[in-house]
């Protein structure tokens, strides 16, 4: 979501003085109506950009960027831990700050961008060939390189590191290094999803320096704690006279003392990742506090500034995160000045949409709100009561009343910009008369009660509200329960419901969502889907590596899923984002077609390079 133009000028040498006269008289000429920020991308990043559709010229923005400042931003929680394969992380953007991607999305949110990787090809199935930028380092000084990456996938499958992501890379095998900059990735089976994963949160690439260092540091923990309960053990044996023991206790110490003394040395010095992050990005950690706030700070040495022609890159001296639970108290603070940008909750936007001191943009998002079906018993195992639902709900009502009009209605689990939506479905039409001989066709005539739950937020009360009266005009008691996450949870594992909460965020390679809902291992297939067509087509697209045989697979998955109203899709939401009018750089049409790749490699500057 961010957008730059750097400066260069060409030096002339001239010998003559009156060439030199005649010669910069005709330059300043031209210069005077050449517009700012139309200096030409270096050829060596040309051909790159222009394959992406990547712009830094007057058609991006009309002004040059300024160098300076420090951008005040909010979030309602701390970022959580900072290395993107633990567990909780709460704010992606300032990750993403922190650590690039080998790969990025693109328009439909295809992983097409090459980044850290510089290109990538299937040798056969199973077998992908990588090219890797070279020039980078990550904060600490660290080259990146092949090693880098290879010990990063390895670290991800080791069990012992407690990454929640190491069943994303399930399929990858062996990482071969060929040369410094080129890695050959090995699968276990066809794995079409490669790309899409890397351009997901295992691509985020961390410092082996930092990560051996987090080893060692939780290493030498364990070891410390195993040598003090040894020498116990020692002092209990001598205590006791048995000698055998002792001797056995003594091999097994000097063991452990010799693995904590080198575990210890690598250890010394060394930072925790989740509090302290070491990536190659735009911005480095400065200072945290949790329940506080997150200050950043320029990355001088940021590799895509100089490559793109733009060392200026980024315009930032840089970002704090202030933590602000409250949304209106957020909205206050950017009002009176103390915050440059902020996103809105949804209830917000008719507040500020005509707000002449702000400049207002939105922009759909990569999500789906629906409800979820428990389709393996009670009434909505019977296709035309779950139709029946469908068709009961007005999206479009939904929208406006629960969603302030920030939304498009939904036909599938892919929001229609997402290359893995099919364009041919329709959103199911509100049809209450319909939904009423559905239900009387199902045995269901003179009513039907059903059960269910949503969060506790405000939000998804007057969601359940809304959905409660609909479902009411058709003959459908929907007895809701308003629970915290936790309770939800317990409910969903139990199968104890008949229609409730489902919605999924930051949709980008699509089988990890229709694995996670309608595969029978699936983690999130809570309602128990069991649809034999779509488990076969999930099957098929996780090994097809041809592209469009891949979305006509995941065209027909929502094909499926629509005619056997598998779960009720409502709406994609869109988001707002506000920026007081001394913030420049973003270009709301280029992020809304190029997504991802267009917020990362444009960052905002301020209009005098100060706050």
């Amino acid at each position: 979501m961010k957008m730059g133009m750097g400066s260069w000028k060409k030096v002339w040498s001239l010998v003559l003085i009156f060439c030199v006269w005649v010669f910069l008289t005709g330059t300043l000429s031209a210069a005077a109506k050449k517009p700012a920020g139309s200096e030409e991308v270096p050829a060596t990043a040309k051909e790159w950009a222009e394959k992406i559709g990547l712009d830094w010229g007057p058609k991006y923005w009309p002004t040059k960027p300024v160098r300076g400042g420090t951008y005040q931003i909010a979030n309602p929680l701390y970022i959580g831990l900072m290395n993107p394969n633990h567990w909780p992380v709460n704010d992606w953007v300032s990750i993403s700050y922190f650590y690039d991607k080998l790969i990025w999305t693109g328009a439909g949110y295809k992983p097409y961008v090459p980044f850290l990787a510089e290109s990538w090809k299937y040798l056969d199935a199973k077998t992908v060939i990588m090219k890797l930028r070279k020039g980078v380092t990550f904060h600490d000084g660290t080259p990146f390189n092949a090693e880098a990456v290879k010990y990063q996938m390895e670290w991800i499958k080791d069990p012992a590191n407690g990454a929640w992501t190491r069943a994303w890379i399930e399929p990858l095998e062996t990482v071969e290094v060929v040369d410094t900059y080129t890695v050959k990735f090995h699968f276990n089976r066809p794995w079409a999803s490669f790309a899409g994963i890397m351009a997901n949160v295992p691509g985020y690439m961390i410092s082996p320096k930092a990560l051996k260092a987090d080893v060692a540091i939780r290493e030498s923990k364990k070891l410390a704690g195993q040598v003090d309960r040894e020498k116990k053990n020692l002092e209990q044996a001598e205590k006791e006279g048995n000698t055998a023991k002792a001797e056995e206790i003594k091999k097994k110490l000097a063991d452990l003392e010799e693995r904590y003394k080198k575990a210890a040395a690598l250890a010394e010095g060394a930072k925790p990742l989740d509090q302290f992050p070491v990536g190659t990005g735009s911005m480095m950690f400065e200072e945290g506090s949790p329940g506080n706030y997150l200050k950043m700070k320029r990355n001088p040495n940021w590799w895509f500034g100089k490559f793109i022609g733009k060392p200026d890159m980024p315009y930032f001296d840089g970002i704090q995160v202030n933590i602000i639970p409250d949304p209106s108290v957020r909205l206050a603070n950017l009002r009176a000045g103390k915050l440059d940008s902020m996103a809105i909750d949804p209830s917000q936007y008719p507040m500020v949409k005509n707000d002449k001191n702000l400049n207002v943009y939105s922009y759909p998002l990569n999500w789906v709100v629906g409800l979820r079906f428990n389709t393996k018993e009670g009434p909505c195992k019977d296709l035309r009561v779950r139709k029946a639902i469908s068709i009961a709900l007005d999206r479009k009502a939904l929208i406006n009343g629960v969603a302030f009009g920030l939304g498009d209605p939904a036909s599938g689990p892919f929001p229609y910009q997402h290359w893995a939506h099919n364009p041919n479905l329709k959103p199911l039409a509100y049809n209450p008369e319909q939904a009423k001989k559905l239900l009387a066709e199902a045995g269901y005539k003179n009513g039907l009660t059903i059960r269910g739950y949503m969060y506790n937020t405000s939000d998804a009360q007057t969601m359940a509200e809304a959905v409660k009266n609909m479902l009411a005009k058709v003959g459908i008691t929907w007895q809701v329960q308003l629970l915290d996450p936790a309770a939800a949870a317990e409910r969903m594992r139990k199968l104890d419901y008949d229609l409730a909460t489902n919605t999924w965020t930051w949709i980008y390679d699509p089988d990890l969502l229709l694995t996670g809902w309608y595969d029978p291992d699936g983690g999130f297939n809570f309602g128990k889907s069991n649809n034999k067509k779509v488990i076969a087509l999930i099957e098929a697209g996780r090994a097809e590596v041809d592209e469009e045989k891949r979305t006509k697979i995941y065209w027909d998955i929502e094909q499926e899923l629509y005619q056997n109203c598998e779960d009720v899709y409502l709406w994609y939401p869109r988001a707002v984002t506000l920026f007081r009018k001394n913030v420049l750089g973003w270009n709301n049409e280029m992020y809304q077609k190029l997504k991802d790749i267009q917020f990362w490699t444009h960052p905002l500057w301020f209009k005098d390079g100060k706050r």
